[in-house]
């Protein structure tokens, strides 16, 4: 994920001291979008920053783009928008999203990847107004808790020059709260495509930056890079046990998984726990 793309905080800006809601707009149809696009940009509030003409399209948009609000036709060819939005949906936090379609029997599974709202078309401008008002509203209480998340953020992120006596968290992002980890309970981390994985002894927790970023921020003594993939807490070790070409796996506590140790860190393992 390029740094472009931020999820510490609330994607609104202000222009001129006036909130703008960044929306991407999403039809197969050239004049279904522009149809859309007229209609939204009559509110000073709105600016649509990109249009897209398929799922896939969408996607690769936001992977390196930030937006407030999508309008999501359901109907597409390749990824319907109800699968676009699974895809989207499932790296909290995530943009609201507004379906838009000509068909109505999609409704309830749209509302169950939660949906914020549903048109049909013909869009009627009133019934637009309606959803965008829903969004405003959900945007504003998103705001107000992500500039709380940030006020914590503050307080327990740990910096690199950190002293003694310091706090040493890192926090994340998941179903609506921001959570504060401490190192102590960090099993492991993990990478996870472009993204990371967080093991913690209460679940595990998903993190939007490369795990070569994210190790830079969790510094402690008891953490061992045992691949390229992998670094674990040796504080949880539960077993070492023999793989295959002299390898090994680690079994550790909270993971179900055993972990690889590629064969140019087995040396500092077995240094580091003393084995024979």
């Amino acid at each position: 994920m390029q740094a472009g793309r931020r999820y510490n905080r609330f994607y609104l800006y202000s222009f001129r001291g006036l909130l703008m809601i960044r929306v991407l707009v999403v039809d197969d149809e050239k004049p279904a979008r522009d149809e859309l696009c007229w209609l939204l940009e009559k509110n000073r509030d709105i600016k649509v920053v990109a249009e897209a003409e398929n799922g896939m399209k969408a996607l690769e948009y936001l992977k390196d783009e930030e937006v407030d609000l999508i309008l999501l036709d359901i109907q597409m060819p390749g990824l319907t928008g109800l699968e676009t939005a699974r895809q989207i949906l499932s790296h909290p936090p995530y943009p609201q999203i507004i379906f838009v379609t000509a068909y109505d029997q999609f409704a309830i599974e749209a509302f169950d990847v939660n949906a914020l709202d549903y048109l049909l078309k013909p869009i009627e401008e009133e019934r637009l107004t309606r959803g965008l008002n829903r969004a405003r509203n959900r945007l504003m209480k998103q705001d107000e808790l992500v500039g709380l998340g940030q006020r914590i953020m503050n307080l327990v992120s740990s910096e690199k020059q950190a002293g003694p006596g310091d706090l040493r968290k890192l926090t994340v992002y998941s179903d609506g709260r921001f959570i504060p980890i401490d190192f102590d309970n960090i099993v492991m981390l993990t990478a996870e495509e472009k993204h990371s994985l967080i093991y913690t002894t209460k679940g595990s927790y998903s993190y939007r930056k490369s795990l070569s970023q994210l190790e830079e921020l969790v510094t402690d003594d008891a953490l061992f890079k045992c691949h390229r993939s992998y670094t674990v807490n040796l504080n949880y070790i539960e077993a070492v046990e023999p793989w295959f070409n002299n390898a090994y796996l680690i079994k550790l506590k909270y993971v179900d998984d055993r972990i690889p140790v590629s064969r140019s860190h087995t040396a500092a393992l077995k240094e580091i726990l003393h084995m024979d």
